[in-house]
């Protein structure tokens, strides 16, 4: 017989002062190398970290937009202004508003898929001799010398991207400072997260020939009946197409996850989710991939003591009903209110994308600092 398990949820902490980033792969071209050898990088070799720091030391109120363009005169003497004014934004974000514990993205060729990382390491330099080891590789590696070490989290295609975000595809800059739409970003690590003393929950909802008013009635007062027995504010965003994202925000971060939970009918078994605990960014992707692993792994023990029991032919109805209680328990496949809603409306967790192998985060792993972004 399974017990009933109590435990905590956890749920992503994300620290208020996290920056956010786009920052192309110069069209996509060098996205697997950043990828595969986790970090970023940006152009003009030209102009070098030494010659920032002496501009930093040089200057009592320390390095300046001037100061970049500046430099790009002397050593791009043959660009326009325009060119020169682009170019110095460009390196002063990536060398000077970049920080470590920033979130990024970064596009494929065509914007197809996103990668989604944590900046993990200061700005740094590497000789041109670096740039390759001799071996033969199957992607177009990566020339610039200023560099910053990423920790990939997720790559997320284009369809779960928000369409609040899609402006940034058809803009030419390099880097983006997408502080105004990081719950757009933010949405696409966790379906549940809390950030400025706030917690957000987000749903999916896959109806393809819209909701009637009849639908949208049914949704609300569910969810106002998951929010009566207290006394906090529930916002609700929706975006009025279907398919589309619905989102829960509120002080109270007990309700929000009693909502989101209920109607996208995440839980697994007989589990009774005693509180909360805050993870940071890095430690919850791992956790919550190792949790999809240990779901993935109870669905294959039931099915594999299901057919153990039916290779033994059951031997008595006992048998039988003990199997068939054991399937229901796992499968909480209950008539309920929100499970009405949920098929009716096709509600599901919004879990966007796929978590990045720890595999291919080796060259991370070596700061002392990771697991505490």
């Amino acid at each position: 017989m399974i017990e009933e398990i109590e435990e905590k949820v956890n749920i992503l902490k994300i620290p208020d002062n996290t920056g956010y980033w786009l920052l192309r792969a110069d069209g996509g071209k060098y996205y697997d190398d950043f990828f595969l050898n986790n970090f970023v990088a940006i152009s003009d070799n030209k102009i070098t970290l030494e010659m920032l720091q002496e501009c930093q030391d040089n200057s009592i109120a320390g390095i300046t937009i001037d100061h970049y363009k500046e430099l790009y005169r002397g050593k791009y003497s043959k660009w326009s202004n325009q060119q020169i004014a682009h170019a110095a934004s460009r390196t002063e974000k990536f060398c000077d508003e970049m920080k470590i514990g920033d979130l990024l993205l970064v596009p494929a060729k065509r914007s197809t898929h996103f990668l989604i990382g944590i900046i993990v390491s200061e700005v740094y330099e590497i000789s041109e001799e670096e740039v390759t080891s001799g071996e033969k590789v199957h992607y177009a590696i990566n020339p610039y010398l200023k560099r910053r070490n990423v920790h990939w989290l997720k790559e997320v295609s284009r369809a779960e991207v928000s369409e609040k975000l899609y402006w940034i595809l058809s803009a030419h800059q390099t880097i983006f400072d997408l502080q105004r739409e990081k719950n757009y970003v933010n949405q696409l690590l966790s379906p549940i997260f809390f950030q400025n003393g706030v917690c957000h929950g987000t749903l999916k909802i896959s109806k393809k020939e819209g909701i009637n008013q009849d639908e949208w009635y049914a949704l609300y007062s569910a969810i106002k009946k998951y929010t009566d027995q207290n006394s906090e504010e529930v916002i609700i965003k929706s975006n009025v197409q279907s398919p589309g994202l619905l989102e829960f925000v509120s002080n109270n971060t007990g309700t929000v996850i009693a909502i989101t939970v209920i109607l996208s009918g995440t839980l697994i078994g007989d589990v009774n989710f005693i509180g909360f605990k805050f993870k940071g960014i890095i430690p919850y992707i791992q956790s919550h991939k190792k949790q999809n692993q240990e779901m993935k792994k109870t669905d294959k023990e039931i099915e594999l003591m299901e057919e153990d029991k039916r290779t033994k032919q059951l031997e008595n109805d006992r048998t039988e009903f003990e199997l068939s209680k054991e399937k229901e328990i796992w499968q909480i496949k209950k008539e309920t209110e929100a499970e009405q809603l949920r098929q009716q409306l096709q509600i599901s967790n919004f879990d966007a994308g796929r978590i990045i192998e720890d595999r291919t985060q080796t060259d991370n792993s070596e700061n002392p600092n990771v697991d505490e972004l």
